[in-house]
């Protein structure tokens, strides 16, 4: 089987394994910058905010690795995953009703759907 994968892919899942890097130190860092409102200093509060930065990183990784690797099998599922989660973003955008989020996630779902769908074809052939 041929291992590599067209040069959107790449690039695209490299830009979203960069973004996934960026959120998730980002929300070590700062995490009020993407939740207003909110009382970060509460332990249990941090808390959560450190899980889902845990998760941010480790999905960013795994996707880079893939990249790297040119694994299809791997960056199929690694981008099956991102964009499960995405979808999910989407819903609770638009349950708390906020643009940005279900805006946002809803692209990233069409990307990463999109990919999944390439790299899908490309193993058949």
């Amino acid at each position: 089987m041929d291992k590599k994968f067209p040069i959107w892919i790449s690039i695209g899942s490299m830009a979203i394994a960069i973004l996934g890097l960026f959120v998730g130190f980002s929300l070590y860092i700062s995490p009020d910058t993407f939740v207003e409102k909110t009382n970060f200093s509460e332990p249990t509060v941090r808390f959560l905010s450190n899980m889902w930065a845990a998760r941010q990183i480790a999905i960013a990784l795994i996707i880079g690795y893939s990249v790297i690797k040119k694994s299809v099998p791997m960056l199929t599922i690694a981008l099956a995953a991102y964009c499960l989660m995405n979808i999910q973003d989407l819903i609770i955008g638009i349950i708390s009703h906020d643009f940005g989020l279900a805006t946002g996630s809803g692209l990233f779902s069409l990307l990463t759907g999109i990919m999944i769908v390439v790299l899908n074809k490309q193993k058949v052939s």
